[in-house]
């Protein structure tokens, strides 16, 4: 795990962020492949996966599941390494992608990630001017 020179509130933030971007990635994973025949839908879930984060519970990563689906960052450089629940349900090419649920989701998680950042933007402005107002 990296060292961050962040106090540790701002560096949970900084953790949810990457949650955040990792759950972006498997929706954008997820609709890339929603043509694909036997693709089951992939989701990343916060709470989880923040947790496991801050708690050092080891790095986590995406799960291929099949070698032609198409997914986000793969190895070393994707954090997230624990299996990723998938859909059981399936439609007739037992694909289990549902693109307006997929749209959503992204939506609802770019508001997510956006307040984080905002939050994150003015704790950083708050420092700029304490650091301006010192000199």
């Amino acid at each position: 795990m990296m060292i961050s020179p962040w106090d540790p509130g701002t560096v949970l933030f900084e953790r949810a962020l990457d949650v955040r971007s990792g759950i972006h990635e498997t929706i954008a994973s997820n609709m890339a492949n929603e043509e694909t025949p036997g693709y089951k839908a992939r989701h990343l879930p916060f709470p989880e996966t923040f947790s496991a984060l801050v708690n050092g519970d080891g790095p986590v990563q995406q799960a291929n599941t099949n070698s032609r689906h198409l997914g986000g960052r793969s190895g070393e450089d994707n954090m997230f390494h624990h299996t990723i629940h998938e859909d059981l349900g399936a439609g007739i090419d037992e694909n289990t992608v549902n693109l307006e649920q997929e749209m959503t989701l992204m939506a609802e998680n770019t508001l997510l990630y956006m307040a984080v950042s905002q939050f994150l933007d003015g704790r950083f402005e708050g420092w700029k001017k304490a650091i301006d107002e010192g000199r």
